[in-house]
């Protein structure tokens, strides 16, 4: 991503995606050499290089734009041009949060002065208008009272925004990273028959619950 992200001869990014061995699945793939566009970001900005990093991903993104019905964008919460790149790209936004005091206490401040940024921003790009913005209550432990109370607290203030399905805190997904699989690729001897079973109705359940937000979104801008 970096290398179609540069100020210095960037590359389409058609030349960066690669096929995986799961249908219709590309992937776009990103290393430490991303930290770089920070560093070129700010010098950018000074000699008035164009285009400038807001508009750089969206850029890159038009492209491809009719080889994809969905591009997700996975980035670190936070406040650097990388990830303001990504955000002024997207057309919807999904958070993920663990129902903690101190993780809901970080979102908190974390999109507060994402927001500031943002507003700043939209004084040079124009307005920024999301399609959605939905949390996903993420590492959630049913059993464990204080995280159902704050999941609770949390349905309680954004409401719909949060989705009905968490993703649940499992072994199976740290014993599919373990051996570079997904949940999906897991043989039965590898992992509990119910520790399976529950966490793939979680992951089902939670791509139904998305797939249905992106498909209202598509209708709503189609209209």
């Amino acid at each position: 991503v970096y290398e179609a992200l540069g100020y210095e001869d960037p590359v389409p990014l058609s030349q960066i995606v690669r096929k995986t061995y799961f249908h219709n699945l590309d992937l776009a793939p990103a290393g430490l050499m991303l930290s770089e566009y920070e560093t070129e970001t700010a010098y950018a900005l000074q000699h008035k290089l164009d285009p400038p990093f807001t508009q750089r991903l969206a850029i890159a993104l038009d492209e491809i734009e009719k080889d994809y019905d969905l591009v997700l964008i996975d980035c670190p919460p936070q406040l650097g041009f990388t990830t303001m790149t990504a955000l002024l790209a997207s057309t919807g936004l999904l958070i993920t949060v663990v129902p903690s005091m101190l993780d809901v206490a970080s979102m908190a401040q974390f999109l507060d002065m994402a927001g500031e940024t943002v507003r700043t921003l939209e004084e040079a790009t124009g307005p920024v208008d999301w399609n959605f913005l939905k949390f996903l209550i993420a590492r959630y432990e049913p059993t464990d009272v204080p995280q159902s109370q704050m999941a609770g607290f949390l349905r309680s203030i954004l409401l719909d925004q949060v989705l009905t399905t968490p993703m649940l805190k499992s072994t199976a997904i740290s014993d599919a990273g373990m051996t570079q699989q997904t949940i999906y690729e897991l043989e039965p001897s590898q992992v509990v028959k119910k520790t399976l079973e529950r966490i793939m109705e979680s992951v089902n359940g939670v791509a139904d619950e998305f797939e249905k937000v992106i498909q209202q979104a598509w209708q709503r801008t189609g209209d």
